[in-house]
């Protein structure tokens, strides 16, 4: 994991760009973020985020064209809301709802895992850059290991997990 700026240069050069939504509204907060993914460096580059708290789906669609995001950007929003998911289609957006299915967290946990870097920028991307930083593994009472992935204050790991999901879906990548 590493925390480090990324040029705008180099963004204007991100050619796998995905997009990631994770609902909420209060107290745990709409999340958003794009991405890019260099497969051939199995590098994942974090460098756009929204975070909102009591705002509605009409607001967060503005958030997110005011932040550049067209109807040609895919979205992969938390399937958990359809009703959501079919907003954001009915505000112009190229949004579809995750396929989650049994064993999907640890899945896409493993493959963030697996990569060779991860690389947010923390000047763009602080809430993004606060969660990967502090996100650990649950302990017992004795500090041992809990297996699982704890699902608190990961709105954007999973915003990226749903952004990132056409890529770890393929078994292999």
């Amino acid at each position: 994991l590493a925390g480090e700026a990324i040029a705008d240069e180099q963004i204007a050069g991100f050619d796998r760009v995905l997009c990631g939504v994770d609902w909420g509204y209060y107290p745990d907060p709409w999340a958003f973020n794009r991405v890019h993914y260099d497969a051939g460096r199995r590098t994942l580059y974090i460098y756009g985020e929204l975070t909102a708290r009591k705002k509605g789906n009409r607001e967060t669609a503005s958030m997110l064209s005011a932040a550049g995001v067209t109807p040609e950007d895919r979205i992969t929003a938390d399937s958990a809301e359809p009703k959501s998911v079919a907003d954001y289609k009915n505000f112009g957006f190229f949004c579809r709802g995750a396929e989650k299915g049994p064993g999907s967290v640890e899945y896409s946990m493993k493959w963030l895992q697996s990569l060779v870097r991860i690389v947010i920028d923390p000047a763009r991307c602080p809430d993004t850059w606060k969660e990967f930083a502090e996100y650990e593994y649950e302990r017992t009472k004795d500090g041992e290991l809990m297996s699982g992935y704890p699902d608190e204050n990961n709105h954007h790991i999973d915003a990226v997990r749903y952004a990132t999901e056409p890529i770890w879906k393929r078994r292999g990548q």
